[in-house]
């Protein structure tokens, strides 16, 4: 089962570390939006929470304090070898929201960042967070918007590279708009006081803001080059040209979609 969830995750036992930085990096430089998001749905004491593709958990742990000790957090991902150990009120599990079973009407707050768009089963998954959820509670689903991240003015070589992978689409893999269509797929679920919220960034060298593509980058580009996409000599050119001083580029879009089962149920 873990080597399946390994394969699934895309992070061989050889690219770890890099993607244990890169996940740290996404967390600093996200967090506090996410925090802030969480803050304006509403968090409170006794809540029963559950948050989905947990990565490092820095999420579950700052859900953990505001919850309290009557409440829970459930910090699911479906590789647990980035998670950080976890309060007394935090249940940590490896799960695939794609096929294994979560509890009926059970949490008052489900949360996913960074997830929706790479699972193919997409629209189902929703609906499977969405039973999950008691009656009135809350969705917050946090994803990109790539194709227009893609289509920036960049120099090349990295520009050509950069539009390849940015925009790389698969219907076993990944959307990279997906989160253009999340409240379409909410509104189809019958799911009530929709809102969205939408940011960008600038991404530098060496500051999280940055650094959590840079370095997804560096796992990329090796195997471009191993298959023939990329010459060796362009890779290692478009990988210094991220790194140059000064260098600056536009974020993905951010957008954060939020709803609420229907008290009726």
């Amino acid at each position: 089962m873990a080597e399946e969830h390994s394969e699934r995750y895309g992070v061989s036992d050889d690219e770890a570390d890099i993607e244990r930085v890169r996940l740290a990096m996404l967390s600093e430089a996200r967090d506090p939006v996410t925090f802030a998001l969480l803050d304006r749905v509403g968090v409170a004491d006794g809540m029963h929470a559950l948050e989905v593709g947990a990565g490092t958990g820095s999420v579950s742990a700052w859900l953990a304090e505001r919850v309290g000790s009557r409440g829970r957090v459930m910090s699911t991902d479906i590789d647990l070898r980035f998670h950080a150990e976890m309060p007394s009120n935090v249940i940590v599990r490896q799960h695939d929201v794609t096929s294994e079973k979560l509890p009926s009407e059970h949490f008052d707050l489900v949360h996913a960042r960074a997830v929706i768009q790479h699972l193919p089963e997409r629209e189902d998954v929703l609906a499977r967070l969405l039973e999950a959820l008691k009656p009135g509670g809350a969705m917050v689903v946090e994803d990109g918007a790539m194709l227009e991240f893609a289509e920036q003015s960049l120099p090349e070589p990295y520009r050509s590279v950069h539009r390849l992978i940015a925009g790389a689409s698969h219907e076993e893999w990944r959307d990279p708009n997906a989160g253009v269509r999340v409240l379409g797929w909410m509104r189809d679920l019958g799911m009530e006081g929709l809102e969205v919220i939408g940011d960008v960034w600038t991404m530098r060298p060496g500051e999280p803001a940055g650094e959590w593509w840079f370095l997804a980058l560096e796992r990329a580009v090796p195997r471009l080059v191993e298959f023939g996409v990329v010459s060796e000599a362009d890779g290692s050119t478009l990988l210094a040209q991220v790194r140059e001083p000064g260098f600056a580029m536009l974020s993905p879009t951010s957008i954060a979609t939020v709803g609420r089962k229907p008290a009726d149920g």
